[in-house]
């Protein structure tokens, strides 16, 4: 008697990146929390100048720990709703010259939000 073993795909994720020019968009949770960090950031870091509005469609990329990528937006909208496998992924967000990376780990059963440094922020 043969029995065929079955693999069972990965439980899936929802993962949400928020990356909306508008606080009012993305909500007041976002900013609240991290104004600490941007007085601590700003002790250190040179002021940003607010002329120089980085140009451009927001360009996303998603790639697993192997390396391999599993989603690319070139326009991304303000914001991005995914179901991607639970597991620990690698984020690229590019605006212009700036580029951010993030790495985060999608959980089954979660809120999984990804909010983007305000810098890169689309103004779609």
């Amino acid at each position: 008697m043969s029995t065929k073993s079955r693999s069972t795909p990965p439980p899936e994720a929802s993962l949400v990146i928020h990356a909306a020019a508008d606080p009012a968009e993305r909500g007041t949770l976002f900013t609240a929390p991290l104004a600490w960090w941007y007085w601590l950031r700003s002790l250190y870091a040179p002021a940003p100048n607010p002329a120089a509005k980085p140009e451009g469609p927001l360009r996303l990329h998603i790639d697993n720990l192997q390396g391999q990528r599993v989603f690319t937006a070139d326009d991304a909208g303000p914001l991005v709703e995914l179901a991607l496998p639970a597991g620990t992924y690698h984020v690229t967000a590019v605006l212009g010259t700036l580029c951010r990376g993030y790495t985060l780990t999608l959980v089954e059963g979660v809120p999984n939000d990804l909010y983007l440094c305000p810098s890169l922020c689309n103004s779609k």
